[in-house]
């Protein structure tokens, strides 16, 4: 179970250099095609912390079209992630934790600014709490080695607010979703997953997270690693899940999702990219593929984001000259 206390960082051995506190935040605005991301890293045990923000309209094949990107790689860590300002502009506060968040942001090149909540619409689902993820006892592996084995929480809410994006104003008032997560982290960049937000409205929502593999140059996802779906007051477990899609390069495009809960109920949905970037600066040991995709679910439509995010070792043990799966990794088509 997550607790308020989870909001924060976590008391640990000061000899745990590799200790890391995360916050990863998306925001939408889908009539705009436009969507974000804020991201924080923190090791309080070396001091610092990285913050990265990035705001994308439309279709980008390439980083450089994107139209923010701001990484500060080398922040002093902040004391407390419960209200904090990094040098990048960014400031955080959790007026009611665990799920509740604000984020201030003034780009230090005046470029872009933002103030907007999150209100969680569910609780903080906890991956590691076998009363809530039903495929803990059969697999501890979440996907990402030990990125996410030490503590994990994830939320789906609404965000409301104004984003101003070098001299054009919007106004923000949508789903978005959030995760956090704390424990030991070696950055190693071996995995790939797919991370899968698919928010209808403040009753209806779906996460999920598989593995990814290349085959022919084309992205193959499972297995289903965890998720939930959730709906009006409850919050029930992903059992199974096949995700099925298309990419333009490693860049989601398409996909057709089926997810099967505790109670036995199957929901499928089916989602088109709408606007979409890669990102290579949360981390320099991954890059994510991500995607604003518009959702159908039976005459219900939705906007969730798709995060197709591969360690740069894991690609290049499949698509260089040296690497050991690049034959049938890389294929055709990449």
């Amino acid at each position: 179970m997550i607790r308020p206390e989870d909001a924060d960082l976590h008391p640990v051995d000061p000899a745990l250099t590799t200790w890391t506190e995360t916050i990863g935040f998306w925001f939408a605005i889908p009539e705009e095609r436009i969507y974000g991301n804020v991201y924080v890293l923190a090791r309080p045990n070396v001091g610092a912390a990285i913050s990265s923000i990035n705001v994308v309209q439309g279709m980008n094949r390439y980083p450089f079209t994107v139209d923010l990107t701001d990484p500060q790689m080398h922040c002093p860590c902040p004391d407390s992630m419960l209200d904090f300002q990094l040098q990048s502009g960014l400031r955080v506060e959790v007026p009611r934790p665990p799920n509740h968040y604000r984020f201030r942001y003034d780009n230090i090149a005046g470029s872009c600014s933002f103030d907007m909540t999150l209100d969680g619409a569910m609780p903080a689902w906890d991956v590691n709490d076998p009363a809530e993820n039903p495929l803990l006892a059969a697999d501890a592996d979440h996907g990402l080695g030990d990125a996410w084995a030490g503590g994990h929480l994830d939320f789906l809410g609404r965000v409301r607010g104004e984003l101003t994006l070098r001299g054009r104003s919007y106004r923000i008032d949508a789903m978005g979703g959030m995760d956090r997560s704390w424990g030991t982290r070696t950055e190693l960049g071996r995995a790939a997953i797919a991370y899968i937000h698919i928010p209808f409205d403040e009753d209806l929502g779906i996460h999920l997270v598989t593995g990814v593999e290349l085959v022919g140059g084309a992205a193959v996802y499972g297995p289903l690693r965890f998720g939930y779906v959730h709906e009006g007051d409850k919050v029930l477990g992903i059992v199974d899940a096949t995700v099925t899609g298309s990419q333009q390069g490693l860049t989601p495009m398409h996909n057709e999702i089926a997810v099967t809960d505790t109670t036995g109920r199957t929901l499928t949905v089916r989602g088109t990219a709408i606007a979409a970037a890669p990102w290579y600066t949360f981390s320099p040991s991954y890059v994510t593929f991500q995607s604003l995709m518009h959702y159908e679910l039976d005459g219900r439509h939705g906007y969730g984001l798709q995060a197709d995010t591969y360690g740069i070792e894991f690609l290049a043990d499949r698509t260089s000259r040296h690497g050991a799966r690049t034959a049938a990794a890389f294929g055709p088509g990449i």
